[in-house]
C-alpha cells in the first residue's frame, strides 16, 4: 500500500510540472528590441556621467530613491544616490564606459551586470555594477544600482 501512495504522488508531481502553463527558458539572455532599448539605455547612461548632464541621467532612474549603493568598504562607506550624484555631476570630470555587459530579462524584468571604466588625466579607475531595470509605461528604468570600486 505505501509503494502505491509513493508511486501515486510521484505520478501526481510528474502531472503538475508537465501541466505548467510556460515552461522554464533554457537562459534569460535579452534579445531584439527590448535589448537595443536597454543597450540604449546604458548608452545614455554613459553619455550623461561623461557630459555631466545631472537632468539627462536622471531620466533614466525610476526615482532618486531607488537603493544605489558602493558595496561597503573597509571603513563602513556606502553611498546613496545623492552622494554619487554629487560626486558625479559635482566632482572632478572624467569620462565612463562600460565593458563585458551581460543583459537578462524576463518580460518587464532586467538585470544588467558589467564593468564600468572611469578614465581621466591621472589614469583610470574601474568596478562591477549591477542594474535592476523595470519597463514602465513601455521605457526601462534603474530600479537598483550596486558597484564596486577599484584604483
Amino acid at each position: 500500500m505505501k509503494c502505491i501512495a509513493i508511486v501515486g504522488r510521484a505520478a501526481l508531481l510528474l502531472l503538475m510540472a508537465s501541466a505548467r502553463a510556460t515552461p522554464i527558458p533554457a537562459g534569460f539572455d535579452s534579445t531584439g528590441e527590448d535589448r537595443r532599448a536597454i543597450e540604449a539605455l546604458l548608452n545614455t547612461y554613459t553619455t550623461a556621467v561623461s557630459t555631466k548632464n545631472q537632468a539627462l541621467f536622471e531620466t533614466l532612474l525610476l526615482n532618486k530613491s531607488i537603493p544605489f549603493s558602493g558595496v561597503p568598504t573597509a571603513d563602513g562607506a556606502t553611498q546613496n544616490y545623492e552622494r554619487f550624484r554629487k560626486g558625479v555631476f559635482e566632482g572632478a570630470p572624467f569620462k565612463q564606459t562600460f565593458e563585458n555587459e551581460r543583459i537578462q530579462q524576463d518580460g518587464p524584468l532586467a538585470q544588467v551586470s558589467l564593468v564600468f571604466v572611469n578614465s581621466d588625466a591621472r589614469g583610470s579607475t574601474w568596478g562591477w555594477k549591477t542594474l535592476q531595470l523595470l519597463k514602465i509605461s513601455g521605457h526601462w528604468k534603474i530600479a537598483s544600482e550596486f558597484y564596486t570600486g577599484h584604483g
